[in-house]
């Protein structure tokens, strides 16, 4: 698997090739190198960095609280603050996995059906939602390329149980006030 952005904490550029032991064994007992080179491979300030932020997710058990199985992480007190707003009618879903989330919004909860595009209800919201404070990701087309809106939710793993309180109630806000609008 390739990975970067995060590995320095966004400090500075640093990127990763994660290999499995099968795949490290072939490499070691095969030729026995692996020729790679790239402008700012090993760069000091890079590996410093990446190794501070992996000494700090490794303290603060970050890969933990963005388990959104384990009942008292973060990423679980995330998943239920949003599950709450699936009592607002325009909520069609709402689903995700640690701290990556979605709201689907419907126009018929019963029949789950779309929102007409040109209405822009995940932009809507999005923009109701920055008025209160809070940034959330606008998106449409998740049901056949042009119809369906939702709004991605992915806050930081240091996110704390209040912000994710604070965050929900102006996302609930927000999908109530469009609603209201239409």
């Amino acid at each position: 698997m390739v990975t970067a952005r995060g590995l320095a904490s966004g400090y500075a550029p640093l990127g990763a090739v994660i290999l499995s032991r099968k795949e490290v064994e072939a490499i070691a007992f095969g030729s026995g190198s692996f020729l790679h080179g790239f402008a700012y491979s090993s760069h000091p300030i890079s590996l410093a960095a990446g190794q501070a932020t992996l000494k700090h997710v490794i303290q603060t058990k970050l890969v933990d609280e963005a388990d959104s199985d384990r009942a008292t992480s973060v990423a679980s007190n995330l998943k239920r603050a949003l599950q709450e707003l699936r009592r607002l009618r325009t909520v069609g879903d709402v689903r995700g996995i640690g701290l990556l989330w979605a709201e689907e919004f419907v126009s018929d909860p019963a029949l789950k059906t779309p929102f007409p595009s040109a209405l822009n209800f995940s932009g809507r919201v999005a923009q109701a939602a920055l008025e209160r404070g809070l940034l959330v990701y606008p998106m449409q087309g998740c049901v056949d390329g042009d119809l369906g809106d939702h709004l991605l939710i992915s806050p930081p793993a240091v996110v704390s149980p209040q912000q994710i309180a604070w965050a929900a109630e102006q996302l609930g806000l927000a999908i109530q006030e469009v609603s209201a609008q239409l």
